[in-house]
């Protein structure tokens, strides 16, 4: 079976995407930026450096923000960024040297004491702030995503959403943040939450607006300073927000952004006054980080790859529970750690899978701008044969491919990222398929008897991110959610990766999970003072 070809419109090259709207700053920040365009090098010579008072102007290139700077790297090496649906040029990014990296860090651990010494509620006020002024960068983010991301604008809107549900849900904690009091007849004990000092943000291509928000406010609450590393694949998300921190009024040095590849972890986890490191990514870059964070001894929470299960029961409301997997696997071309990636059917459900492949069908895939698309490209050339790749083996393997997306054609795109919805059934333990994090619109169809055995297979899987059951039985419920080992549990929805995220097992490395109250427990230490007076 073939999936079915998108005939959306073309979309135009989005020439906006680095108009800068009107600045929400005060005079002197209008001085500032007025300043700094006279200062804008219009030159092509990528190894020369510049500061920019202000956002920068020049479009082609990705710039560091450091101690409030726009820095213009004098790095020697810089990547290029294509629109993933037609390969027009976007930008370039550069893979920053040790003297930015160390500039950076420096300029955060200048910052610390002041920022840790200022009161939380004055903390608390600028993160606010930042509320005020992220709407009017909204459109430009939403583009930005779609752009450099490939995602549709329904998904953009989303991500730009859970960013500031993010900030908000920090805001909201941050009354959790106390420490202890206790008093008897001869001392006084009492206990106080300190920054752990320079904190140091990794983040992925997929949502890199969204996730760098999951960490930086929890970390800025609790007094540390920020420096941001964000993927390489998807760089201007950062660069506006760094503006938006500009613009919010955040002293210089509390947040900072260096731009690069993998060489500019390696360069940030060398840097002794790193404190803490918070990473999400794939399970081989979060191994290499939490392994170098350890023996520097940095704190670390790396969350890595996943294989999400979904089971059903024949008793679940089928239409619910098909939209539902349709979503899960599907969405954002299955680019998410929270992706339904494994559906397995049991007993009578066995028969669902025509079903699925009949809903998947259904979906439009095309350029994410366009009207009514429900699914846009991979990130990369690359992203698209490594999955073509694991369903060619798949298919190597014995699995059958019941719906297939690989040469997906949508013709006003055909230089595309492109892979179509794809289901592949007779899946078994052992393929490749099942055992690797795919991250690409491919669902694993498997088949047991019972619900018992559907446990068991979820609890042999070397990743515990999440799983879902779809079922109308309360009873079965709850014998599903005690007896499964995963962090989180889906009752009839496929698990949110924006609400806690609690993995366990391969998909989750370090000390706490990357939120809730784990979040104040990794940015602080706690500090115990014993008072007698005589």
């Amino acid at each position: 079976m073939s999936a079915a070809q998108s005939t959306a419109p073309p979309t135009p090259f989005l020439q906006t995407l680095f108009a800068f709207p009107e600045s929400p700053s005060r005079d002197s920040r209008a001085a500032a930026m007025a300043t700094s365009m006279s200062q804008v090098s219009t030159g092509s010579d990528v190894s020369q450096q510049h500061h920019h008072a202000g956002p920068p102007l020049q479009q082609d290139v990705i710039f560091n923000f450091i101690n409030n700077e726009f820095c213009r790297s004098s790095s020697r090496t810089w990547m290029k960024i294509f629109d993933p649906v037609t390969q027009k040029f976007i930008t370039r990014v550069p893979d920053s040297n040790m003297t930015e990296v160390t500039n950076a860090v420096a300029a955060a651990d200048a910052a610390l004491t002041t920022w840790a010494t200022l009161p939380p509620s004055k903390r608390r006020k600028l993160i606010l702030n930042l509320l005020v002024v992220l709407p009017q960068y909204a459109d430009r983010i939403t583009q930005c995503l779609c752009a450099e991301g490939g995602k549709t604008l329904r998904d953009a809107q989303a991500e730009y959403e859970r960013g500031v549900d993010s900030i908000e849900a920090a805001c909201a904690a941050s009354h959790q943040m106390v420490g202890d009091h206790h008093i008897n007849q001869m001392s006084e004990i009492h206990t106080t939450l300190e920054p752990v000092g320079v904190c140091v943000s990794i983040t992925p291509f997929n949502f890199p607006f969204m996730i760098p928000l999951w960490s930086i406010p929890f970390a800025l609450l609790s007094g540390n300073t920020v420096v941001l590393k964000p993927s390489e694949k998807t760089p201007s998300a950062a660069q506006i927000l760094a503006e938006c921190f500009w613009a919010a009024g955040f002293p210089p040095g509390v947040v900072n952004i260096v731009h690069g590849g993998p060489s500019v972890v390696d360069k940030l986890l060398a840097q002794p006054s790193v404190g803490a490191v918070s990473f999400v990514g794939s399970d081989i870059a979060g191994e290499r980080v939490h392994d170098h964070a350890r023996a520097t001894r940095k704190r670390v929470q790396a969350e890595c790859s996943a294989k999400n299960h979904g089971v059903v029961l024949a008793d679940a409301d089928k239409k619910k529970t098909l939209y539902a997997i349709a979503g899960g696997a599907f969405g954002s071309a299955g680019q998410r750690c929270m992706a339904l990636s494994v559906v397995v059917l049991v007993g009578e459900a066995r028969s669902w899978a025509d079903d699925i492949a009949q809903l998947a069908m259904t979906l439009i895939v095309g350029s994410g701008t366009q009207p009514g698309v429900d699914m846009g490209p991979l990130i990369t050339k690359s992203a698209k044969k490594r999955v073509e790749d694991v369903i060619t083996a798949a298919e190597s393997e014995g699995a059958t491919v019941l719906l297939d997306g690989r040469d997906y054609l949508v013709p006003d795109h055909p230089e595309g990222n492109f892979v179509g919805p794809t289901i592949l059934t007779n899946v078994q333990s052992y393929m490749t398929c099942y055992q690797e994090e795919i991250f690409g619109p491919v669902l694993c169809c498997m088949e047991v008897e019972t619900m018992e055995e559907a446990i068991q297979l979820i609890n042999s899987n070397r990743y515990g991110n999440g799983c879902t059951l779809f079922t109308s039985s309360p009873s079965q419920a709850q014998l599903f959610q005690k007896a499964v080992n995963v962090g989180q549990v889906g009752i009839n929805v496929p698990v949110l990766g924006t609400v806690l995220r609690t993995g366990n097992k391969e998909s989750f490395l370090g000390d706490h999970n990357v939120s809730g109250h784990g979040m104040w427990q990794f940015y602080t230490m706690t500090k115990t003072i014993t008072t007698i007076w005589h």
